[in-house]
């Protein structure tokens, strides 16, 4: 799964690389430590692309269990099968910029996190969806990160992983209309320069915001 991630990547560069010409008003969101329910930018392709800020993660109604719940993943095997994903995942696409995330492995009951990333902190994109939050109450958007079994690598830390693109997998996905880009077996070309490294808990906190979440320990 993904439960956290970095974002380093600056409005004005994601402009030009995608070639945007609408742009939006508003500041990039620069952070070490992205939680469920906070904001980040993502890139859609509804209309025209579009860089806009949103929420992470998708609320529905628990009846069962009288609860509301906050999904921030999809899995791409049943997203079609979803009445939560599937719509989204068939009308509105997005990628999530980022520069690496976060995962636990529990050893001997202690939970330890490990920074996930490619070298120098390079860009790299998490495959998403989005929806309104409620379009007739207001048109704030929210989106959730599709996941897939992760590979022999990273199955070492857990067994799930986020979608991850390269840019030219990343604008592929944004322009598929069909929604067979993704298959579930789908391997990106960045994930063989994934590497990870563990870091200290200093990063379990969702409002510790700084580079120390992503220095490495022994």
């Amino acid at each position: 799964m993904c439960g956290r991630f970095i974002n380093l990547n600056k409005i004005n560069k994601l402009n030009k690389i995608f070639e945007i010409d609408k742009l939006e008003n508003f500041n990039g969101i620069i952070s070490y430590n992205i939680a469920p329910s906070q904001s980040s930018i993502m890139i859609t392709n509804y209309e025209f692309l579009k860089i806009e800020k949103a929420k992470w993660g998708f609320k529905f109604f628990d009846k069962k269990n009288n609860l509301e719940k906050n999904i921030i993943n999809a899995r791409l095997e049943t997203i079609n099968d979803r009445i939560l994903f599937k719509e989204s995942f068939q009308k509105r696409k997005c990628i999530i910029p980022t520069n690496g995330y976060y995962e636990w492995v529990t050893k001997n009951n202690i939970k330890m996190p490990y920074f996930i990333h490619i070298f120098e902190k390079q860009t790299f994109y998490f495959a998403g969806i989005w929806k309104y939050l409620n379009f007739h109450k207001n048109t704030l958007k929210v989106f959730v990160i599709i996941t897939q079994s992760a590979n022999n690598f990273l199955n070492k830390i857990h067994q799930r992983m986020p979608v991850t693109l390269t840019l030219d997998e990343a604008k592929n996905y944004l322009e598929d209309r069909s929604s067979n880009y993704l298959t579930n077996n789908f391997n990106s070309k960045i994930e063989k320069y994934l590497d990870f490294f563990k870091v200290s808990k200093f990063v379990n906190n969702p409002f510790n915001n700084s580079e120390q979440c992503i220095k490495p320990i022994n």
